[in-house]
């Protein structure tokens, strides 16, 4: 069959070749999660030896089928993601086939737009970034310092800090980083406007109780006894599997759970999403205030009206007056997402730091 198919390839017109292609990419997709090996290696040979005739839209069209394929080899991914940026792109920000020597190789060869697509892959070792932000212009380095999923070296991170005091969007996603300590949070701190440092630092104050507070009873069971998982139709590992994939929003979903009071599930879904342990997401939804809560939320996008919903539930729980719901949601309106998100960061080092004192 492997003979017949190349042989097919070599005698077809383009015409012919193009549909080919097609015809087994589509075969490939459609049943690379149940193909045995051999069917695997098959098809990937197929398009390996295809590869040089293919015309650009084709090998774009490939590129973004084949780049969520983990059957797909690595030298059919490797090829394309060393293409022209439009045809690599799906390879080099997606594809899991690329292994780190690769990635490593091709930040020390290719352009721009090739170092942009790597910057947003999921996870980056830090020799792959310290490549990104010593070749890479700003919007390399700018990616490179969002991307929570790109490991920092201590060269790196020294880098940063020194182009955040002219670079405000380096400076920013900094700041939201969970990953740096809390004296480069400070020296960020420092690099911003008077009226900003002002109210940042008023921020983080106000939340420093509410920290330490989470943590000493997040070593206590009585906290996590106090949310009892209830029997519901909506599976919330496969909603958050779609919140992550971009099928669902994380906001109505909350909405969706808080409707039948699982504030168990809505405490998963949350700490998953905010990289924070459940003890304590699952602390800040039973207390009797809603700093914690607004943060995490506000952070995390969730809508006012959805934020209400929650909001209902908790005080129901708790069992506090609406007065107490149209207090939370009022408030709720005043603190903005890029706030949030910094004091979600401050949260996650502040208690990495206790950790580390406890230890």
């Amino acid at each position: 069959m492997l003979n017949e198919l190349l042989s097919l390839a070599q005698e077809s017109t383009p015409e012919k070749r193009h549909q080919l292609v097609d015809h087994v990419t589509d075969l490939f997709v459609r049943g690379a999660e149940n193909y045995q090996m051999e069917e695997i290696t098959l098809f990937n040979t197929v398009l390996e030896g295809m590869l040089p005739t293919m015309e650009s839209d084709q090998k774009r069209m490939l590129s973004e089928q084949l780049a969520p394929i983990d059957n797909t080899s690595n030298a059919v991914a490797y090829e394309l993601a060393r293409e022209e940026i439009d045809i690599a792109r799906p390879m080099l920000t997606s594809s899991n086939v690329l292994k780190t020597e690769d990635i490593l190789k091709l930040a020390k060869t290719m352009g721009q737009g090739h170092l942009l697509a790597i910057s947003k892959r999921k996870h980056l070792e830090p020799n792959v970034t310290d490549v990104l932000l010593e070749r890479g212009e700003s919007p390399v380095k700018q990616s490179v310092a969002a991307n929570e999923g790109a490991e920092i070296s201590e060269w790196g991170s020294r880098l940063l800090l020194k182009l955040a005091e002219r670079d405000e969007t380096i400076r920013d996603a900094m700041m939201e980083r969970a990953d740096i300590t809390e004296s480069d949070y400070d020296k960020l701190i420092n690099q911003m406007p008077d009226q900003q440092q002002s109210r940042i630092r008023q921020l983080r104050a106000d939340n420093e109780d509410l920290i330490r507070d989470l943590f000493h009873k997040a070593s206590k069971v009585v906290a996590g006894s106090r949310l009892e998982r209830k029997a519901t139709r909506i599976n919330v590992k496969a909603t958050l599997k779609e919140i992550r994939a971009g099928l669902r929003s994380i906001s109505k979903s909350i909405t969706q759970l808080a409707l039948s009071n699982n504030l168990h599930d809505i405490s998963f879904l949350l700490s998953e999403m905010a990289g924070l342990e459940q003890k304590y997401v699952t602390n800040v939804l039973v207390r009797y205030d809603a700093a914690g809560i607004a943060v995490l939320c506000r952070a995390m996008g969730v809508e006012s009206d959805d934020y209400a919903a929650l909001c209902k539930a908790r005080a129901m729980h708790n069992k506090q007056s609406q007065s107490t719901v149209d207090n939370w949601v009022s408030d709720y309106q005043s603190l903005t997402e890029r706030d949030a998100r910094r004091l979600l960061s401050y949260m996650k080092i502040r208690l990495q730091t206790l950790q580390g004192q406890a230890a």
